[in-house]
């Protein structure tokens, strides 16, 4: 056999075990689920006038998982990393407290990059978040738990195929957690809720909110 249908049937291997893994978590996580009553995100398209609906990430899914296991090949040195307890760190859930209140975490990956920890969050969003918040939070979870300290983290982008830039998490202190927790949980209990109007689109509570800018599409 030659060496590009070598490559070809290796490659047809490939997508089709990446279509099988997505149709399992699919099928798990949607079994107990009415999709029709789920809000449809993404913009209507020639290709997808439904906008981003089941059928959209049936397709789109496979290709990221895909793309997830090529990214994963390349960059070899970006090793899964393990707990104290030997527990491999994917979706990785622990309940850390911070001003005595429990958080709930569940980080999709922290992995060993040439002896350096990398906390790292898979997203299939358009943009790459302009935050990185919740990769301190799980710093500070990660800390709190294991005892390791973290210094970078990253976001991996399914529609980019791969991780941005590296972003720098000392500065998320474990204090700095404690006092973000602590008057959160104050506004919670107080019912103090303020709305973040720049992502009106995005939101499931605009029905809920005053200042919305779909408030005329109700």
């Amino acid at each position: 056999m030659a060496p590009h249908s070598t490559r070809l049937l290796k490659n047809g291997t490939d997508n089709m075990l990446s279509k099988q893994l997505w149709e399992e978590a699919w099928n798990e996580y949607t079994k107990d689920v009415d999709l029709s009553t789920l809000r449809v995100g993404g913009r209507a398209t020639k290709d997808y006038p439904n906008k981003e609906d089941a059928s959209f990430w049936n397709i789109a899914g496979p290709q990221w998982v895909q793309s997830y296991v090529e990214w994963r090949q390349v960059n070899k040195n970006w090793k899964i990393w393990k707990t104290p307890e030997g527990v491999p760190a994917i979706e990785l859930g622990i309940i850390p407290e911070f001003a005595g209140v429990p958080v709930k975490m569940v980080i999709d990956r922290v992995f060993d990059v040439d002896g350096q920890l990398v906390v790292v969050d898979l997203k299939t969003s358009q943009r790459t978040p302009d935050s990185s918040l919740q990769l301190g939070f799980y710093r500070a979870g990660l800390k709190k738990v294991f005892g390791v300290d973290i210094n970078y983290g990253n976001y991996w982008m399914a529609r980019q195929s791969g991780t941005g830039q590296m972003e720098d998490l000392t500065k998320y202190s474990t204090e700095m957690i404690d006092y973000f927790v602590e008057k959160f949980d104050k506004a919670r209990l107080a019912g103090i809720f303020l709305p973040n109007t720049n992502n009106c689109n995005r939101c499931g509570l605009t029905e809920h909110c005053s200042f919305t800018s779909k408030k005329e599409k109700r």
